[in-house]
């Protein structure tokens, strides 16, 4: 099974306070947009099940400040299990998910950065919901490659966003991402075992180029040794067969973002066995007081425990501050 669809120990939570956008769009050009995003889910999604394979990526962070970071990313998968491999400066995690139990290496808090490259990998899948007005379809030449891109507006609360998709007009996978202030584009696509999926990734915050990723899937010939690929020393948890995510309980948003645009800051953490938020983290996109502050936000959010077989347990999450404008 590919990487995006893996079932894992800790999952990775995304919060949202959605509006409805009730604004008149033209219902044809919205069923075409949205046409667009299945075909490009459709092309990029294994409808049938793959067999041992193994997904390696390169990666590279770009820090504001200029400098670098480099780091890879090993999947091997089988038809109920899997192992991943990270390594990004200190960082090193191992963790072998077998049925009926779960071996990991010492555990480390997980940098934003790796957990930035999980975000973009193997592959961005994208739709439309009741949020988003679709204004237009336009061709266009992306890449080399022509392309049809979908412009529309998203209302989320009190934030107005103008967004873009953009698929490939042939071969169907979506190939830019433009929302808010990120942008993310796949190029290099190749097939493998019947599916679409790109070679190179890039993430933009900002107009500033933020992280490359560069991956390939191979099939593993024969068998795999599974017992070889576990880590030394490992600390073992059971697998989860009846699992509960986290619920919200207490999870106030700031007033204001003070003077200038919509804020959103990411911030990556732990979700405690007593629903506390710790070791909260963020990757930093330019405003550094709001950053701050929305670690010191998060970290007093309070949530009713992720749970494993009914017993709490520490669940990581992607959780989202929201600043309004002033």
């Amino acid at each position: 099974m590919l990487p995006c669809f893996r079932a894992l120990r800790f999952l990775f939570l995304l919060l949202f306070a959605c509006g409805i956008q009730l604004a008149a769009q033209d219902m044809p050009v919205r069923v075409e947009a949205i046409r667009l995003l299945e075909r490009a889910t459709s092309v990029s999604r294994p409808s049938h099940v793959i067999p041992n394979h193994k997904a390696e990526a390169t990666f590279r962070a770009y820090a504001l400040d200029g400098t670098t970071q480099d780091g890879t990313f090993t999947g091997i998968y089988g038809l109920d299990r899997e192992r991943y491999e990270i390594v990004f400066g200190d960082y090193h995690a191992i963790s072998l998910h077998l049925p009926d139990r779960i071996l990991q290496n010492d555990y480390q808090p997980p940098p934003p950065e790796t957990l930035e490259m999980k975000n973009l990998t193997p592959v961005l899948f994208a739709r439309f919901d009741n949020s988003d007005t679709i204004h237009s379809i336009t061709p266009a030449t992306l890449f080399g490659r022509p392309a049809k891109c979908v412009r529309f507006d998203t209302v989320t609360g009190r934030t107005h966003q103008s967004n873009e998709i953009c698929v490939d007009a042939e071969l169907g996978p979506l190939i830019r991402w433009s929302v808010g202030g990120e942008i993310i584009e796949n190029t290099d696509f190749s097939l493998f075992e019947g599916i679409l999926l790109p070679g190179h990734v890039r993430h933009y915050i900002d107009g500033k180029l933020r992280m490359e990723v560069e991956q390939k899937f191979s099939v593993i010939e024969g068998p795999v040794d599974w017992a070889a690929l576990a880590p030394p020393n490992p600390d073992v948890f059971p697998a989860c067969q009846h699992y509960r995510r986290p619920i919200i309980q207490s999870a106030p948003q700031p007033a204001s973002a003070g003077a200038g645009p919509w804020y959103d800051v990411q911030v990556h953490g732990v979700i405690g066995e007593d629903g506390h938020v710790y070791q909260a983290a963020v990757l930093a996109a330019g405003r550094p007081e709001l950053e701050k502050q929305a670690i010191q936000i998060v970290s007093g959010w309070i949530f009713s425990p992720g749970l494993c077989e009914g017993k709490p347990i520490d669940v990581n999450a992607s959780l989202v501050v929201h600043f309004p404008p002033q």
